[in-house]
């Protein structure tokens, strides 16, 4: 028959020796145990003063209140005689502790041929080799092959408190680290009056330090394991107060925070209750409710005592849930979902103090803070969200969708005009970028109200010239925003300041010109990208013409081109990522194409003739352009990769030039005639789908190039008013309206228009 053995004395009887300490408290343990009848299990009793220190010398005297169920030697030694509770007591002077064991069963089959039956002996004064009764030297040993390399003390550290104890292991291991056969061990204290060790591995706490216990195995090889031993508290790991159910069942646990959170052994403490009939609990901290109501709960052990509050609530008979649980309930990426969940009593009032369980399917798709009731998406899939209330059957599960989203505005960046209104948009959008629906409950803002306003509804109204940043804010945090940069409509290059420096103004007020930067050489050819927030250009800063790229509003002007050749006359691809320009780089101007976020140009021409002006279609799908590779300038188009390039005009007769796509996708540009020995000019608009061509505007003036607006309302015409002297002229289409020249003065030169798209 097996003799359980949990734990064995170490606060041993040594007749002849005097206490040199008084003893104000005994300690047994375990505090319970249940053993069958014939077994055999040693208790440990343990000595204090009234300080806490343990007294190793102390003298124990035990006994048994009832002998027909268990009896005990002096030792400690337990033995099952009949089934029944004993409780057992040690006494030292007039201070006694007690343990309670309950017997069980009958004696087993041939307990006396197995010699693991025998009565346990004493422990061994700490330091003994083994060899005394009931030690096994090969106790804890995992099972292995081949000889040991090395020997371990698992666990590494042993930290105790006083009067504690704990069994370590030895390992015998390899020199892979794979477990050894086991082989037969010593142990050994080697600070006694730190810790005390038997030989099967038991180690007992008597007083404050640091000991070490040392295993020896018979072939000679050592480990050694330090055993701190420190005074300090006690805590009840489960939150307090603990709230339970009637039908519940818990289990309480003490653990030593200052001792990376370890648990103590419930063998070494005793539970008690202060009302039965609200919940009880047993000795190892199983507590159970019995009905509504307050109690206390108290631990003993270890010479400390601990209390716990215990809520017992009405019984909860169904859940009051938010949002429905019938249909998916959808949560963007980093956006979150409230919950809310409420138990209800049989007449259907709440039970504010009952508790919920909360499980989320997949923890990689969404995570869920109970304390604000908050489910926050992570990634993109299906999950489920579960709350589980204080009985059986109370369970509501939500299916998630949890969507790729994050907030996306109809624009990120916008150039406007001034007392303009633009709406923006807010949606989900998924991890591509592409929209999922329309986000609600955003919120919105200006950094810079004298530039631009923003409504509740998204609309911005610019005020002033310049930039502002506009952001939206839906729940959860999850922002985007909008760069808006306000400019006048209309662009020009002019000599005013005696060198041509761009300006710009508005429709409705021609005459004043407000300078968009200061340049150090000359800046013409402006070029608004198509959302109007960018201006290309071309200056002469750097030595020779070069293509720059700023934003709208004037400021951030970089540098884009750098090469021999010369370059200008630029335009913005559909979606405003790259610019077009001529280069004359080789003997003959080239169309190239150039990232604004790369210094790598890529001609899309490379005829023995010149090709410059270049223009793209709103689509992004085809390029115009002039060449004279016929022999006189004429429109000619591509692919937007600079293949099927063929002429789209041709004559001896006409000359054309200046090509612009509107935003229908006409193409307009300038045709160039004699006439009775008269050159004329006039600006048409071509269908390239049917080749229908047709005049934009009439007029006489000798129009040497121009801009059109992207709608298609405004002509922007730069005309020779005499030999050498430019002007620009603003001109209504379809409207019959005469061309107004913007003002100049003296010998001011006005030439490049541009139109905010």
């Amino acid at each position: 028959m097996m003799v359980r053995r949990f734990l064995l004395s170490a606060a041993l009887a040594w007749p002849g020796v005097a206490l040199a300490q008084a003893v104000t408290e005994v300690q047994v343990a375990p505090p319970s145990v249940t053993i069958k009848v014939g077994e055999r299990n040693g208790l440990l009793a343990t000595a204090f003063d009234r300080v806490g220190n343990v007294i190793p010398t102390a003298r124990v005297i035990w006994s048994s209140n009832n002998v027909a169920v268990a009896k005990v030697d002096n030792n400690g030694t337990v033995t099952g005689i009949g089934g029944g509770v004993a409780i057992i007591e040690a006494r030292v002077g007039a201070r006694k502790g007690t343990a309670a064991v309950q017997v069980v069963g009958s004696p087993p089959a041939a307990a006396a041929a197995n010699p693991a039956t025998q009565p346990a002996a004493p422990a061994h004064p700490t330091g003994e080799p083994a060899g005394a009764p009931g030690a096994d030297p090969l106790a804890g040993q995992l099972a292995g092959t081949g000889p040991a390399a090395v020997l371990r003390i698992e666990p590494p550290t042993i930290y105790l408190l006083p009067s504690e104890n704990t069994r370590a292991a030895p390992r015998a291991l390899k020199d892979d680290g794979t477990p050894a056969a086991p082989v037969p061990v010593t142990w050994k204290s080697l600070r006694p009056d730190i810790a005390s060790v038997d030989q099967n591995g038991v180690i007992v706490a008597l007083a404050p330090g640091q000991g070490t216990v040392q295993v020896t195995s018979a072939g000679g090889l050592t480990a050694t394991a330090p055993v701190v031993v420190q005074q300090a508290e006690i805590a009840v790991q489960e939150p307090v107060p603990l709230v339970m159910s009637p039908g519940d069942v818990d289990t309480l646990h003490v653990a030593v925070p200052s001792q990376g959170g370890r648990l103590v052994s419930p063998l070494a403490l005793q539970w008690s209750t202060a009302d039965a009939t609200v919940a009880r609990v047993n000795l190892t901290g199983i507590v159970t409710p019995v009905a509504p109501g307050r109690t206390t709960l108290t631990v003993a052990g270890l010479l400390q005592t601990k209390t716990v509050e215990v809520v017992v609530h009405r019984t909860v008979e169904q859940l009051a849930v938010s949002p429905s649980y019938k249909a998916d309930v959808p949560l963007p990426i980093q956006g979150t979902v409230k919950f809310t969940v409420q138990g209800l009593a049989a007449d259907r009032t709440p039970v504010p103090e009952a508790q919920f369980r909360w499980i989320v399917g997949d923890t990689t798709l969404a995570g869920f803070d109970p304390a604000s009731g908050t489910l926050t998406g992570k990634r993109a899939g299906k999950t489920t969200l579960t709350v589980k209330g204080p009985g059986p059957g109370l369970s509501v599960t939500w299916p998630i969708r949890v969507i790729a989203a994050g907030l996306k505005l109809s624009a990120s960046r916008l150039g406007v005009s001034l007392a303009r209104h633009v709406p923006l948009r807010a949606s989900f959008a998924d991890e591509s970028g592409g929209v999922i629906g329309p986000a609600t409950g955003v919120s919105w803002a200006s950094d810079n109200p004298s530039v631009a306003t923003v409504a509740e509804d998204g609309t911005v109204a610019t005020t002033g010239y310049g930039h502002a940043r506009v952001t939206a804010t839906a729940p959860g945090g999850r922002r985007a925003v909008a760069e808006v940069f306000v400019q006048g409509e209309i662009v020009v290059a002019s000599s005013r300041s005696g060198r041509l420096q761009l300006y710009a103004a508005e429709r409705a007020n021609l005459a004043q010109l407000r300078k968009v930067m200061d340049d150090t050489a000359t800046a013409t050819e402006p070029a608004f990208s198509p959302d109007g927030s960018r201006l290309a250009f071309t200056s002469t800063r750097d030595g020779q013409p070069e293509v720059y790229v700023m934003d709208a509003d004037g400021t951030n002007a970089q540098r884009l081109t750098n090469s021999p050749g010369l370059d200008g006359d630029p335009s913005f691809s559909a979606d405003g990522q790259a610019v077009l320009f001529h280069s004359q780089r080789t003997a003959h101007r080239q169309i190239y194409v150039q990232p604004i976020t790369s210094s790598v140009a890529v001609p899309v021409t490379q005829e023995p003739a010149d090709n410059s002006q270049p223009s793209m279609s709103p689509d992004g799908e085809v390029i115009a352009f002039v060449s004279n590779r016929d022999g006189n300038n004429h429109i000619w188009l591509m692919a937007k990769d600079g293949t099927n390039q063929h002429p789209f005009t041709r004559g001896q007769q006409t000359k054309e030039s200046a090509p612009h796509f509107l935003r229908d996708g006409t193409l307009a540009y300038l045709v160039e005639q004699k006439e009775g020995g008269r050159t004329s000019t006039q600006v048409v608009k071509a269908d390239l789908t049917t080749g229908k061509i047709g005049p934009l505007a009439a007029t006489d003036l000798m129009v040497t190039d121009f801009a059109v607006s992207g709608v298609g309302d405004l002509l922007g015409l730069v005309v020779a008013v005499q030999k050498n002297v430019l002007r620009v002229y603003i001109q209504p289409i379809g409207a019959g309206g005469a061309p107004v020249a913007i003002p100049t003065s003296g010998a001011e030169q006005m030439v490049s228009p541009a139109f905010m798209p």
